[in-house]
């Protein structure tokens, strides 16, 4: 009986230890969460896009998720067939700095786009900047979705929004009153639709 009980016991803690290990080494899940907030600049003919998502590994694991690319898609209106999609690539990183005197932001460039690492200590909140040249906005509901790809991995991990750009907005990028400044549209204004094609999506502050 008692080396029943022994060999149980040892059987039970290499089983442990097995699963253990197993849970140590498995690969990351990345969980990725968009802003309330994107901002958006037009300097001269060029669209620079700004976000900041928040991506962590939520399970606990030794091994470490690395972002070796990200790209950046938004599909025009479909009824403005004319417009193209813009070509989105991906100009760098960078950190906003705040100016209490004046109450404004601007952004420092920080890095050029390159690798980086998450994990379950060291979750990322990068200021991912997107440039697309020679294009401009026009009214309506656009697809947006911002890509990470893992070295040697095809597949990307995806988070989709909707951008509601109005007439006002398009209004306001022309009229150069903010030269070189970004605008600034969120998902949570309270006078936002709750419901209907628009609901859910970024919208001028």
């Amino acid at each position: 009986m008692h080396t029943w009980t022994v060999t149980a016991t040892s059987l039970a803690a290499l089983a442990v230890s097995l699963y253990t290990f197993a849970l140590f080494q498995r690969k990351p899940r990345l969980d990725v969460t968009l802003p309330h907030i994107l901002r958006i600049e037009q300097q001269g003919g060029n669209i620079l896009f700004y976000i900041q998502p928040t991506l962590s590994v939520r399970v606990k694991t030794e091994e470490v998720g690395v972002i070796g690319d990200t790209r950046l898609r938004l599909l025009p209106p479909s009824s403005i067939p004319s417009l193209k999609a813009p070509k989105f690539y991906w100009s760098g990183d960078g950190a906003w700095a705040y100016n209490a005197t004046s109450d404004t932001l601007a952004y420092r460039w920080a890095g050029d786009p390159g690798p980086f690492t998450v994990s379950q200590e060291t979750p990322q909140h990068p200021t991912l900047l997107f440039q697309a040249d020679n294009w401009s906005f026009q009214p309506g509901r656009y697809e947006g979705s911002l890509q990470l790809y893992r070295p040697g991995n095809s597949i990307a991990v995806t988070k989709e929004f909707c951008l509601d750009i109005s007439r006002k907005a398009v209004d306001s990028f022309r009229s150069g009153k903010q030269s070189n400044q970004f605008y600034v549209f969120r998902n949570d204004l309270p006078d936002l639709p709750s419901s209907g094609e628009s609901a859910g999506c970024y919208a001028l502050d």
